[in-house]
């Protein structure tokens, strides 16, 4: 009768045990799913974190069903954001995806999607990134699209806003003008009220067809449509066009004509090192949010989200201070590069800052993970 009830009591402790394994393991499981329900998705697609213009496809919010969290990592440099407003409380979340469909937040937690789920989102974020985006045409394409004397839609990827315009020469590239005074005031409102060198990335409107291409907002040359208002003619570049004078291939317009196509990504993977800090230094000129992240290896750290070295008041100078043949081989490279601020044309506030780049293997990307010296 003891070892009955000794057994019973085993029994009930075991059962007792059991109980809470099962309350334990279902904790565990449902703190790492998505609790609340959404009530609402939506993908949107932005050329940088700051765009004004972006392209919204509503989605079935039962995409995150199945969805469990799977701890913190680097956020990625990306032009997809998926938000998810929640029934309960009418909460709003918004995840950045990466190239593989994974979703991250601001304060670094991932998302896992269910196989499916995640092949779905990739697949209405390609649809939706082609509607959003240009044609990534060589410019001896594209001069055929946009032959001389004819009319154009230029559409700015950041701020939405666009102007008529006229390719008017050019044979390295296209030399445009706006078409009237109205579309003047629009250009020098997309340059915030000031002609500018800067490279914009912009959509090209012309005989049916949208192509990726970048301008910069100074009225040079001769030219001039009367009464527009502009004098003389601004340069759009397309993949592969160059400069007046030496011909050279510009590296910040192919930039752009990168981001108008949706292919930033890959450009800034395929550049080397001194390259890469080349794409850096265009990024703080331009103040382009986009571009500064993409070249670092966390889009999140500090120095890949402000402006460096007195930007926002000055133009800065950059030299490399005795360059080096950087070994294919190699997984990390410290650039010394001497900067300054361009004051009254003397060049002034001299500072020297090491760019410590690097990257797992041969075969991948090279990403500044950090930038040491006495920067401004």
């Amino acid at each position: 009768m003891n070892r009955l009830l000794q057994s019973l009591q085993s029994v009930k402790r075991k059962a007792i045990l059991f109980a809470l394994l099962f309350i334990v393991i279902g904790l565990a499981y449902s703190s790492s799913r998505v609790i609340a329900a959404p009530s609402r998705a939506e993908l949107h697609v932005r050329s940088s974190p700051d765009a004004g213009h972006e392209s919204v496809k509503v989605l079935p919010s039962s995409l995150l069903d199945g969805a469990t969290n799977a701890g913190q990592g680097p956020q990625p440099a990306s032009d997809l954001y998926l938000s998810i407003r929640q029934a309960a409380g009418n909460r709003m979340l918004v995840y950045i995806v990466d190239a593989l469909g994974n979703l991250h937040r601001e304060d670094g937690q991932i998302l896992l999607l269910r196989p499916a789920a995640r092949s779905k989102l990739l697949q209405e974020a390609g649809q939706l990134r082609a509607r959003h985006y240009g044609e990534l045409l060589p410019w001896e394409e594209a001069k055929r699209v946009v032959p001389r004397k004819a009319n154009l839609t230029v559409v700015d990827l950041e701020t939405g806003l666009s102007f008529n315009a006229q390719r008017r020469a050019g044979s390295s590239h296209a030399d445009v003008q706006p078409l009237t005074k109205a579309d003047s005031q629009t250009m020098k409102e997309i340059y915030g009220g000031k002609w500018s060198w800067h490279r914009r990335a912009i959509l090209v409107k012309a005989n049916g067809r949208t192509l990726a291409a970048s301008m910069h907002g100074m009225p040079h040359g001769g030219d001039g449509i009367p009464g527009n208002g502009f004098n003389g003619h601004f340069c759009i570049h397309f993949q592969g066009s160059s400069t007046h004078g030496k011909g050279n291939i510009d590296l910040g317009h192919q930039l752009m004509v990168a981001k108008a196509s949706g292919t930033l990504e890959p450009f800034i993977g395929a550049l080397d090192p001194y390259d890469t800090v080349n794409a850096f230094f265009l990024a703080n000129e331009y103040g382009d949010r986009a571009l500064m992240r993409g070249v670092f290896a966390d889009s999140l750290s500090p120095q890949a989200n402000t402006r460096h070295f007195g930007a926002q008041e000055a133009a800065i100078r950059h030299l490399f201070i005795a360059p080096e043949d950087i070994p294919d081989t190699a997984l990390t490279a410290d650039i010394p590069v001497e900067t300054c601020q361009v004051r009254g044309g003397r060049c002034v506030n001299k500072s020297v800052s090491v760019f410590h780049l690097g990257r797992l293997s041969p075969l991948d990307t090279w990403r500044i993970d950090s930038i040491t010296g006495s920067q401004q």
